[in-house]
């Protein structure tokens, strides 16, 4: 069956709070401009374990211009899952709810996954702010700078992807398992991925902006000490 949409924007929320806020401007301002240039999009708001300020914040910017859905899962890879499982979109994007894009990044991902529907797009450039700040750029799975054993030690790419939605259906993330010491969920995906010979690739002159904050999934994986699983 033929996707009713170009693309299903599927935003995940937690606890936030009003700075989800500026993340519903930024996913606005790629949309207007992915508008522009003729997609049909719509926007998931995953509200997963999602306290009061978060959920009205989002309620707010999005108004009847989302669809919302509350979920426990209490997990960033799982909360990602369930939005993909309604998605209506051929191609399905990632945000998270305290992180930004460049206002380009939706039109360029989509460009590219339409030269190359069998890959994953990235940002070109990721910027790091809050508790850490760092400036990291993505590599491009087939280009001669990507190692594959690299990601036995650190991961290459983040969660904040653009691909067919097909493909994330039928790679789900797995869940974090913090006792066991398994994380992060996109490391353990991007090396899962790349292992079934699907190529990453960087969006030309687009940015992804994350936060880093003390207290979140990511920080609590960092401190038990992840590890790649098994594939």
């Amino acid at each position: 069956m033929a996707a009713k949409l170009d693309l299903s924007v599927i935003l995940t929320a937690h606890r936030e709070g009003v700075i989800a806020g500026v993340t519903a401007n930024s996913a606005m301002a790629a949309l207007k401009r992915s508008a522009e240039a003729g997609l049909r999009h719509e926007v998931i708001v995953v509200l997963d374990r999602a306290d009061s300020v978060t959920e009205a914040t989002l309620r707010s910017a999005f108004g009847a211009n989302a669809r919302f859905l509350a979920t426990t899962e209490g997990d960033p890879g799982a909360a990602r899952n369930r939005g993909v499982e309604i998605a209506e979109g051929l191609c399905s994007a990632f945000l998270d709810g305290d992180d930004l894009w460049s206002d380009n990044w939706l039109v360029e991902a989509w460009r590219l996954i339409e030269r190359r529907p069998d890959a994953v797009a990235h940002s070109a450039c990721n910027l790091v702010f809050g508790v850490r700040r760092n400036l990291w750029w993505h590599v491009d799975s087939e280009s001669g700078l990507c190692d594959p054993n690299y990601l036995d030690w650190l991961n290459y790419w983040d969660a904040m992807s653009f691909a067919r939605t097909e493909l994330y259906r039928r790679f789900p993330f797995r869940r974090n398992d913090l006792v066991l010491g398994f994380g992060h969920e996109d490391w353990h995906w991007n090396a899962w991925t790349l292992a079934e010979g699907v190529p990453h690739k960087p969006a030309p002159q687009t940015m992804h902006f994350k936060r880093a904050r003390k207290g979140s999934q990511m920080d609590k994986v960092n401190c038990t000490g992840g590890v790649r699983w098994p594939l």
